[in-house]
């Protein structure tokens, strides 16, 4: 009987650790698009948010050009949302300029210290899973 107790208070434990991890389909997903391709494109370069339906409703499709615009973005969803983190998915590193390079150094640095999640992932390389910021 101790054993069994012992097991189900371990699952408990293990589940509610699985719960809290932050899940990509529950929080911010985004493309950083390069700049010289918006261009060609027509669109705004930076951090092409993905919609999904938990994120609150913008007028457009939010691209996210600077620091200030993310935390901005990320303050005005539901806490769970910034719980699950901001989930970002470059392309090659050479096709962003030194400024979009930047851009996206500064954002490594600062949304850890917002005690916002970030996760990083060059799109070739998914399958080895995002790294953590």
């Amino acid at each position: 009987m101790k054993s069994i107790i012992t097991l189900l208070i371990f699952l408990a434990i293990a589940n509610s650790a699985i719960a809290g991890e932050p899940q990509r389909e529950k929080g911010i997903s985004a493309h950083a698009l390069p700049k010289r391709v918006a261009d060609i494109s027509g669109q705004p370069w930076g951090l092409q948010v993905s919609y999904a339906p938990y994120l609150k409703s913008e007028p457009g499709q939010p691209y996210l050009q600077s620091v200030k615009d993310v935390l901005a973005y990320v303050e005005k969803q539901e806490k769970s949302v910034v719980e699950n983190g901001l989930w970002v998915v470059t392309t090659h590193p050479s096709a962003y300029s030194e400024q979009e390079t930047k851009f996206f150094e500064k954002l490594k640095m600062e949304l850890p210290k917002h005690n916002i999640p970030l996760f990083w992932a060059r799109g070739s390389e998914l399958k080895n899973g995002f790294k953590s910021y």
